[in-house]
């Protein structure tokens, strides 16, 4: 009786684990596409403060969407489209320091695309 209590209480847990990846994965997600909104705005309002800070959060988030797909794996194309994601972020970081806003908003529009790109293949709609 024991072991099987032991046993549902960690096959609950295991669920539980998996639903709140899942839920973080949404909330990442969600939090990407506020930041993407929000860099755009502050690209077009020329505000190099706020526009350097969504850019270094959005490669900090690409960089843990990289990481879920590579250990998951199976995943190669969603992995590529991160480390774009990540790097394109980082380019439009450095273009709103240098205040080179017609290449940064060139360069949001490109990693916008890419990520829309990844949802075409992985993204399942509920």
């Amino acid at each position: 009786m024991y072991k099987k209590s032991v046993f549902l209480f960690l096959l609950a847990f295991t669920g539980m684990a998996v639903s709140a990846q899942i839920e973080m994965d949404q909330d990442l997600m969600q939090n990407i596409e506020d930041s993407t909104k929000s860099l755009t705005s502050n690209i077009a309002l020329k505000d190099i403060k706020a526009g350097t800070l969504d850019a270094k959060e959005l490669a900090e988030m690409f960089a843990k969407v990289e990481a879920f797909y590579t250990q998951k794996g199976g995943a190669d194309d969603a992995v590529s489209l991160a480390k774009k994601s990540r790097e394109l972020s980082l380019q439009v970081g450095q273009d709103i320091v240098t205040r080179n806003f017609d290449h940064a908003n060139e360069i949001a529009t490109t990693m916008s695309k890419t990520c829309k790109t990844c949802h075409s293949i992985y993204k399942k709609d509920a």
